[in-house]
């Protein structure tokens, strides 16, 4: 029973099902047929053609290196420098990376030997962009970081603004934005914000680079809102630089598989650069992706088309059988060989100058020795005879000086000496007149007395001018004395500073009563007063403070 049943199966099978996978199989083979007769027409028709477009008309570099020929003639080395640089900058967005790097090596050599280090830094970016576009990022690194490293040194010499900076911190963003290290980049663009102004010509770059960055972090809509605001500024100042910026749009799209706007972008960022001659390295990834953007259509045609258009200008721009890149596969550093063949024959001259003049300095070291010891004993010589002249004379002033102090003392005590007796011949004087004064009252009680009375008048007058005289000789022999006490201390009477004086004399008290015609407790009283007067504390002697001043 089975084994019919398995007969009438096999032979279903062999009727309905065996045609019809030939059927299948045919269908599949036309399919493969007619797919490669239609790569055949893609690729290479077109061919020649993409990279025609390429370098077709392309005579941009002619004004420079017309240039370049002139500074040369006139020896300009500055200006040879500058063409240098920008003939690197133009050659590398035409993708002609063998004269690009040739120019910034040129340039970079020109800048080394004129000392010229922001040259040298633009020269180093430079050659980062083209280690860069190789793919070779370590060394890429290596030359982006040289330039900053120049460059915050002449800031910190002043010579170069701060907001210069940005110049360096965008291409290291770039690089990290290709190493797909958001924070890194982050950083750069951080530091970047930090310095930059308003006015600064680089904040739309800054600003799209933030953009990048948030591609970079697949925040699409967002790179959308902060690269689209920026479009107009670009088309009006740097047209050339929306092939970047339209790529970077593209790209956003297509990650919220906005296809259509997507290839809107990557069409635009493609026909700038035809257009423009510049940023090519973009156009055979912008291909790459349309082809990726065509599949996800399901649009085998378009997606097959583009791919191969981004293989054959890839190959063209980096394949080692690309005669525009045989040279630069083999990227060695001319620079630091030109250099340390320079400092060898430097350094060879050098030597022989030194064999050569060897001699010649070591009579001047000894030339230069015995000057010095010349100099040393001339000098201890002069030192000593200037030291012993200005203690001798230092010596002969202050003996002369010791002997008329002396001399100044001895003449005051003796003018002191003569002051007191003179008073104390006044004092007598006064006395004895007092004497007679009294006597003289009591006669001048009796009848007839008025001549009496008249020459009781007289002696008083007398003691005044006594008076005026002893002040008259005391301000001689004191001189200052009474115009420092009055200085000092303005409240004092002229009956305050006559005791000052007597004081000054050392009289004492007593006597002071005498010369004065009061009595003794009178002069204790006075004494007591010019103390309160001069607010001198009890624990200070009189004596001794009038004679300090």
């Amino acid at each position: 029973m089975f084994t019919v049943l398995n007969e009438i199966t096999m032979l279903f099978i062999y009727r309905f099902f065996t045609p019809l996978l030939l059927i299948l199989f045919c269908i599949n083979v036309y399919t493969l047929n007619a797919q490669k007769k239609h790569i055949s027409d893609i690729s290479f028709p077109q061919k020649k053609w993409h990279i025609e477009r390429l370098t077709k008309n392309d005579s941009s570099h002619i004004e420079w290196e017309t240039k370049l020929a002139r500074h040369n003639f006139t020896k300009d080395t500055i200006a040879q420098i500058n063409v240098l640089n920008n003939l690197g900058e133009l050659y590398c967005n035409r993708i002609n990376y063998e004269k690009s790097y040739d120019s910034y090596w040129k340039a970079l050599l020109l800048a080394e030997k004129t000392n010229n280090p922001a040259a040298m830094a633009t020269s180093y970016t430079g050659i980062g962009i083209l280690y860069s576009l190789y793919n070779r990022r370590p060394e890429a690194l290596k030359y982006y970081l040289k330039s900053l490293e120049i460059n915050k040194l002449l800031v910190k010499k002043n010579e170069l603004k701060a907001t210069a900076l940005i110049k360096n911190y965008l291409p290291l963003a770039t690089h990290y934005f290709y190493n797909n290290d958001p924070e890194t980049m982050r950083s750069y663009l951080e530091t970047a914000e930090l310095i930059t102004t308003l006015n600064n010509p680089y904040i739309n770059f800054l600003k799209v680079h933030f953009g990048y960055l948030s591609l970079l972090e697949k925040n699409y809509a967002k790179a959308i809102k902060q690269l689209l605001p920026h479009e107009n500024y670009f088309l009006n100042e740097k047209p050339s630089y929306l092939v970047v910026l339209y790529a970077m749009l593209g790209d956003s799209y297509f990650g919220l598989k906005e296809y259509k706007k997507a290839i809107f972008y990557y069409e635009k960022s493609n026909a700038i650069g035809y257009q423009y001659k510049n940023h090519l390295n973009f156009i055979p990834d912008t291909y790459k992706k349309l082809s990726e953007v065509y599949q996800q259509m399901n649009n085998e045609s378009k997606a097959l088309k583009n791919l191969l258009t981004s293989l054959e200008i890839n190959q063209y721009l980096y394949s080692s059988r690309s005669p525009n890149n045989q040279y630069l596969l083999e990227i060695k550093d001319q620079f630091m060989l030109e250099k340390e063949r320079l400092d060898k024959l430097a350094a060879e001259q050098q030597l022989e100058q030194l064999l050569h003049t060897e001699s010649l300095w070591r009579l001047r070291y000894i030339i230069m020795l015995i000057s010095a010891l010349f100099l040393v004993v001339l000098g201890v010589v002069i030192y000593r005879y200037t030291t012993t002249k200005l203690r001798n004379e230092k010596k002969m002033l202050l003996q002369k000086k010791e002997l008329e102090t002396k001399k100044s003392e001895e003449i005051l005590e003796i003018k002191n000496k003569e002051l007191t007796e003179s008073t104390l011949r006044l004092m007598a004087k006064d006395e004895l007149l007092n004497e007679v004064k009294t006597n003289l009252k009591e006669i001048s009680e009796q009848p007839n007395s008025h001549s009496v009375k008249k020459l009781i008048k007289t002696i008083s007058v007398n003691s005044k001018e006594n008076w005026s005289e002893f002040e008259s000789r005391f301000t001689m022999v004191n001189q200052g004395f009474y115009s420092r006490l009055k200085k000092k201390y303005p409240d004092l009477s002229q009956y305050d500073l006559k005791v000052c004086a007597l004081i000054k004399l050392g009289f004492s008290g007593k006597e002071m009563a005498k010369v004065m015609g009061i009595s003794h407790e009178s002069a204790n009283t006075s004494r007591y007063r010019l103390r309160k007067k001069i607010n001198l504390d009890k624990n200070v002697n009189l004596v001794e403070f009038i004679n300090d001043i």
